[in-house]
């Protein structure tokens, strides 16, 4: 039997800390760099005392994690798993990783495999750059869908609807003199990509990085992930986006087809 509801659309059997504990958990979900336990008290209006034994309990489980040094709070690599297993792409890296290998022999820049779990990017797998100098990310690591090819890859070919639904509940945040801020500029680029078939980053996420990006498809035809080259833009400048950018489509599409993608 389900949960009753009230007249004002709440269950009536609810637990006040479970909730505060769910909100705190996809309030960090929002936000890349983490929260202090102040901003989370001052952005939830919840009291200090219920702040601090829910996100206690939560670190000591191992869903949250804190930085001693900063005094960040954020979302652990369990709840990544747990994301994963929500969206049964479980699967995805190991299908993915012999394909990225083959693209780092190919290209020789670092590739990143990244996805969208709720309204936000995470990356799940990378393989090193075969050059000394290499930009190197953990898994579980959080991206900004606005300032990343993993996040315009994938947005680029969702549905519009939900698209846009995701797309309303950003900040679209300035990294750095290149980055993207305006919505309606954004959809155009997302446009673009679907036109060309892959997404460039100029540096609008680390300033000198470049990116360039393509979606990854599920037998449903969905983006369910996308995977990207990452390199100093020295090495991958803007004159070699569209050939790079057509390498990378192509093994976005391998792997596309392993996942039982049919064009």
């Amino acid at each position: 039997m389900g949960l009753e509801e009230r007249a004002d659309g709440k269950p009536n059997y609810n637990v006040p800390n479970l909730e505060r504990g769910l909100m705190i958990i996809e309030l960090l979900a929002t936000c890349k760099g983490g929260l202090t336990l102040a901003e989370i008290i001052e952005e939830l209006s919840i009291t200090k005392t219920s702040a601090f034994r829910i996100i206690n309990t939560l670190i000591f489980k191992n869903y949250l994690q804190k930085n001693e040094t900063t005094k960040k709070i954020t979302l652990s690599r369990k709840m990544l798993t747990l994301g994963l297993s929500a969206i049964n792409e479980q699967s995805i890296v190991e299908v993915s990783i012999d394909v990225m290998r083959a693209l780092r022999d190919e290209l020789k820049e670092s590739v990143m495999l990244g996805v969208l779990i709720g309204h936000n990017g995470t990356i799940l797998e990378q393989v090193a750059s075969s050059y000394p100098v290499k930009l190197f990310v953990e898994q579980g690591t959080q991206f900004s869908l606005h300032s990343s090819v993993g996040g315009k890859s994938i947005l680029s070919y969702m549905p519009e609807n939900e698209m846009n639904t995701i797309l309303n509940k950003q900040t679209l945040k300035r990294y750095t003199e290149n980055t993207i801020v305006s919505k309606e500029v954004f959809k155009e680029q997302l446009k673009q990509v679907k036109k060309i078939g892959y997404a460039v980053d100029h540096g609008e996420d680390i300033q000198g990085i470049n990116c360039v990006g393509a979606p990854i498809f599920n037998e449903h035809g969905y983006p369910v992930a996308a995977i990207w080259i990452t390199a100093p833009h020295g090495r991958l400048p803007s004159k070699d986006f569209d050939k790079k950018g057509k390498v990378v489509v192509r093994y976005a599409k391998e792997i596309s087809l392993k996942l039982g993608y049919v064009e």
